[in-house]
């Protein structure tokens, strides 16, 4: 964030028009983010971790992720404190999630879970879900990575430029 704010010093940027993108870790922490600050108008949360719990089983890496930040029965306090799932009734931000349904280091899990308690939560944002069920942990197909990146930027230009929707040419 301090990051975001020294960029937003400068004259030549709009601090009323900004977006979040992150992938992984990246997407990790535009879900945290989504649940800290209002400050975005649009985030992009792709193969992001969401209920930190769910992940240390599902993961592939689950002994790295154990290593640090313990276990759940053992170590609450961590996952209570950095799992974006506890406070999904804070997001104010319009989401788009993208995902890919064979990612084994973050599990398509991950993301539907993020969609759906955004749901049972009835938290008043618009909530949009890119699903690739034949790639895992990254899209890697040169007209996948075209749809992916048409509908992110079509995404961030409706929500952060306030421009009419534009479904991506190849859908």
């Amino acid at each position: 964030m301090a990051l975001t704010d020294a960029a937003l010093a400068r004259d030549d940027l709009d601090a009323t028009r900004t977006g979040l993108a992150g992938r992984s870790y990246g997407g990790y922490l535009a879900n945290r983010a989504a649940t800290l600050t209002d400050r975005f108008q649009a985030i992009v949360s792709h193969a992001g971790m969401w209920n930190l719990e769910a992940l240390q089983i599902d993961t592939d890496m689950h002994a790295y992720f154990r290593k640090i930040f313990g276990d759940p029965r053992t170590r609450r306090d961590r996952y209570e404190a950095n799992s974006p799932h506890f406070h999904a009734a804070k997001v104010t931000t319009p989401i788009l999630i993208v995902h890919g349904g064979k990612d084994h280091r973050v599990p398509m899990g991950q993301a539907l879970s993020l969609h759906s308690d955004l749901q049972r939560l009835g938290v008043p944002v618009p909530v949009s879900f890119l699903h690739f069920p034949d790639w895992g942990h990254a899209i890697a197909a040169p007209n996948h990575i075209r749809i992916m990146y048409e509908t992110v930027l079509n995404f961030l230009d409706h929500h952060v430029l306030v421009q009419e929707w534009r479904r991506p040419a190849v859908l």
